[in-house]
């Protein structure tokens, strides 16, 4: 029975990687962020005591897939931040970095596997081991346990969903999306599955909904994808993290 809460807060920035002059964030957190929130409310120790790379958790993180959902509208907050300047400290103290925030972001957040149990038992709690975040430090995350649902079979046609879809060549085989009574989408690449050392393993495309209306996104055939009604909410599933070799 997949487990169900809701994120949310002031700001968050889930930083693209090839950005680096300026920091530019991905509007929804990618599944290797979500990893890390669900990773923070049980208390999976990542090993960083011994390595600093380290992401041990992916070893239990492993075995479980995830369906994301934007709640409210994307909105974007552009500023400037000042940072120590470690490589010329003697030229000028400080460096302003751009940065691009994601406004007052919520999302709903569905998980599916064997850290099901557990993650219930903290959320039912209102409590968490480690303190999650949206992206970066300083964008504390707000949590809401929104409960348990069964894993009922749905339609693999005609069909509307408000989560976002993954879209690789070997899942999207067969999908037939209708574009334009979705009121549009965007599309984007985003990093799915890290493995123990913070080395990027697999990054997967995925659709979401452009209508501030919310409609969602109308799917004429699923093919490949994995879709199921959680409690109220028809759900596209991510692909299973896979345990490493």
């Amino acid at each position: 029975m997949p487990v169900v809460f809701d994120v949310a807060g002031s700001v968050a920035m889930f930083r693209k990687p090839y950005t680096t002059t300026s920091s530019v964030s991905y509007p929804f957190p990618p599944p290797t962020a979500v990893a890390g929130i669900i990773s923070a409310i049980v208390g999976l120790e990542n090993g960083a005591q011994d390595y600093a790379y380290s992401a041990n958790f992916w070893k239990k993180i492993s075995g479980n897939k995830v369906g994301i959902k934007l709640i409210s509208d994307i909105k974007w907050y552009k500023t400037t931040l000042n940072f120590w300047n470690v490589k010329e400290p003697q030229k000028n103290p400080h460096i302003q970095i751009k940065h691009q925030f994601v406004k007052e972001p919520a999302y709903r957040i569905y998980v599916d596997g064997p850290i099901e149990e557990q993650l219930e038992k903290y959320l039912s709690k209102n409590s968490f081991v480690y303190t999650p975040y949206l992206g970066v430090a300083y964008a504390i995350a707000e949590i809401k346990y929104v409960g348990r649902f069964e894993n009922k079979e749905n339609s693999n046609e005609n069909f509307v969903t408000e989560t976002i879809v993954p879209y690789d060549e070997d899942i999207s085989d067969g999908v037939e999306v209708d574009v334009l009574k979705s009121g549009g989408l965007h599309r984007e690449i985003v990093p799915f599955k890290m493995n123990n050392e913070r080395n990027l393993e697999r990054v997967i495309t995925v659709l979401y909904s452009a209508n501030k209306k919310r409609q969602g996104i109308f799917i004429k055939k699923a093919g490949k994808l994995e879709v199921s009604r959680v409690g109220k909410d028809t759900v596209v599933w991510f692909p299973e993290w896979q345990r490493q070799s």
